[in-house]
């Protein structure tokens, strides 16, 4: 079922709304979690675990943003510039723009807006790459303390890895250039060579970063996922057998009721909707390139869970599967990007339309949260506008393609 026109046009007037907030910022902007990116509060923490998450949790959960008070300043953050590119390339793409096959070459040379914003987030995605690793890898700009380990500013991590290098494949797709397709490759082979590897029966999980040991579903899957998707274009049977593994050591721990805790470590055992729709989209596409169609059952018990969890009757998304609160602008981008992987446009608009209506500002940005008696409207780049970015550009660009 595809949208009807006024969700089409909705979705191109936050679009438009939500670029010229990002141009205006140089898409920088601040974190949910850079609270540590103060000298103040590096100070402070005594490089306690306590002390580091309670700064990062005090300065994220602030209806008040007093980062300038601080010392925190914006940011270019890696993940943010891939989410950018791959939003920007869909809405090129849906324009019959071409854009430049080497952005060195060109980028004194652009004189449209969308190409002046690729060149710009390649450009800096490829030079915000973690220092010291013979291979393609990036991680956060910001010191990062979570539940399990601490992660110093830059230390690579799964998660940016991926996001730059599906930035990187769409760019060959989009282009033909054979050197994003080589990085994607390297991407990969920093997966395999510096990541940890807790092996467990037939499978094994990859971990968060090369300091740790975490066993984390959406990581791993998303680590699966981009080894299969180079695999399907270089032919690669060891990114293939690596990609089986780590999907059957996360398929063989889905719960009876379909769903997936968020880790299997004690203390990360919640279940949460936009970590739920990252397992989702990476086992639909891990299914469509390995061609893996005996997987398809754990995909639609997963599905059947995300659809009757994670929603109010408005369509407002739920952050965790038992509670309404808080109301997350990440669930709702993930909750697009999801549903229109799995092929539900309705849903997906539904998504769109409650996400615009109810959290984008008229500046352009998306508020980080709602929470039961207060929102929390800090503009964050990367949490916020870019995923949301990418999912209005993807609904846009697979939604209402009937319609071109």
């Amino acid at each position: 079922m595809l949208c009807d026109t006024s969700t089409a046009r909705l979705c191109e007037q936050s679009i438009e709304k939500l670029l010229r907030h990002c141009r205006g910022e140089k898409w920088i902007g601040y974190d949910p979690y850079d609270g540590l990116n103060s000298a103040l509060a590096r100070a402070l923490s005594f490089n306690s675990k306590f002390l580091r998450t309670a700064a990062i949790q005090l300065v994220k959960r602030s209806p008040i943003n007093f980062r300038p008070l601080i010392g925190i300043k914006k940011a270019l953050n890696p993940k943010g510039a891939a989410l950018g590119a791959r939003a920007i390339m869909l809405l090129a793409r849906r324009r019959g723009q071409n854009l430049p096959a080497e952005v060195a070459s060109s980028a004194q040379s652009a004189t449209d807006d969308l190409q002046k914003d690729f060149e710009f987030l390649i450009s800096s995605l490829i030079s915000s790459r973690s220092e010291g690793y013979e291979n393609f890898c990036w991680g956060y700009n910001f010191d990062w303390q979570s539940r399990a380990f601490f992660a110093p500013r830059d230390t690579p991590n799964t998660v940016c890895t991926v996001f730059a290098a599906h930035a990187l494949l769409d760019w060959h797709d989009a282009t033909a250039s054979q050197s994003p397709l080589d990085w994607a490759a390297s991407s990969c082979r920093f997966l395999l060579d510096n990541l940890n590897r807790s092996q467990q029966e037939n499978g094994f999980c990859f971990s968060y970063t090369p300091l740790d040991r975490s066993l984390v579903h959406n990581v791993n899957l998303l680590a699966a996922e981009l080894l299969a998707r180079v695999h399907k274009k270089n032919g690669s049977e060891e990114f293939s057998e690596a990609a089986q593994k780590a999907a059957m050591w996360t398929l063989n721990r889905q719960r009876d009721d379909g769903s997936w805790f968020y880790g299997e470590a004690g203390s990360q055992q919640w279940i949460d909707g936009f970590h739920t729709g990252y397992v989702l989209v990476s086992l639909r596409r891990l299914i469509a390139d390995l061609d893996r169609r005996d997987w398809a059952d754990h995909l639609e018990r997963g599905f059947e869970f995300y659809k009757n969890n994670f929603f109010l009757e408005d369509f407002a998304p739920r952050y965790y599967h038992d509670r309404a609160y808080p109301i997350d602008i990440h669930s709702s981008a993930q909750s697009i990007i999801t549903f229109i992987e799995m092929g539900d446009e309705e849903r997906a608009a539904r998504s769109l339309k409650w996400a615009v209506e109810n959290m984008q500002d008229e500046n352009g940005s998306f508020y980080f949260q709602k929470h039961r008696f207060h929102t929390i409207k800090t503009p964050y780049m990367r949490w916020s506008q870019a995923w949301m970015l990418y999912a209005l550009s993807l609904f846009l660009s697979r939604a209402t393609r009937s319609k071109q």
